[in-house]
């Protein structure tokens, strides 16, 4: 019985790798949703300061 015990161990420590593979990729999705957000924030400011400089060069 002591395969069986190893190969029931073994199971049970892919099943918890698994899991917290499935939560680390989450939370990085989460992260790079953010990351995006942010990077959407930053291009629309650099977008709208740009504006300003062309308004202010071309008037």
């Amino acid at each position: 019985m002591d395969i069986f015990d190893a190969l029931e161990q073994r199971v049970e420590q892919l099943v918890a790798r698994k899991k917290a593979l499935e939560e680390e990729n989450a939370a990085l999705r989460a992260d790079l949703a953010r990351f995006a957000e942010e990077k959407k924030a930053v291009a629309e400011r650099i977008d709208s300061l740009m504006e300003k400089l062309q308004e202010e060069l071309n008037p």
